[in-house]
């Protein structure tokens, strides 16, 4: 009894697999285009970034206001994204974004870190320096991934 899977299958010539390759760069630019982060997006998280960090400094009830308001402010601000590009980004296209994107959150848990330290110390009044950090590390980082999100989004890595 002879299977039909014996006959070999035939190979896409040279022409058929450059047009299939063209095709896929073409779908990469789209998507590129199509994520592409609003300009309003990073001083927003930014400054939702900085409240969390900043928010030991207001000693209780104040800080738990901010922690409030901060993550409310950023689960709003990511669905926005999700709203205005139709996409999640669930994965980082190269090596180079997702070093990037993890050197950023370990910059941001080691300033709120700080943080609480400055405030567990008696140093309230220094607490504003770890938020400025966290905005301006938010702020300049975010953009830095966005850029390289996207240049490894456009190669394919």
């Amino acid at each position: 009894m002879e299977s039909d899977s014996d006959t070999p299958e035939p190979r896409p010539d040279g022409h058929a697999a450059r047009e299939a390759l063209s095709a896929l760069d073409a779908d990469r630019q789209v998507l590129a285009d199509r994520i592409r982060t609003p300009a309003w997006y990073h001083p927003l998280l930014a400054l939702l970034t900085a409240l969390l960090i900043g928010s030991p400094g207001a000693g209780m009830p104040g800080q738990s206001v901010l922690v409030v308001f901060g993550s409310l402010g950023i689960v709003f601000l990511s669905l926005a994204y999700q709203r205005i590009t139709g996409l999640t980004v669930t994965r980082m296209p190269g090596p180079r974004t997702l070093v990037a994107a993890v050197l950023l959150c370990v910059t941001v848990v080691l300033l709120l870190g700080v943080s609480f330290t400055l405030a567990a110390t008696g140093h309230r009044a220094w607490v504003w320096l770890t938020a400025a950090g966290a905005f301006a590390a938010m702020w300049i980082g975010g953009r830095l991934c966005d850029r390289l999100f996207d240049r490894e989004l456009r190669r394919g890595r």
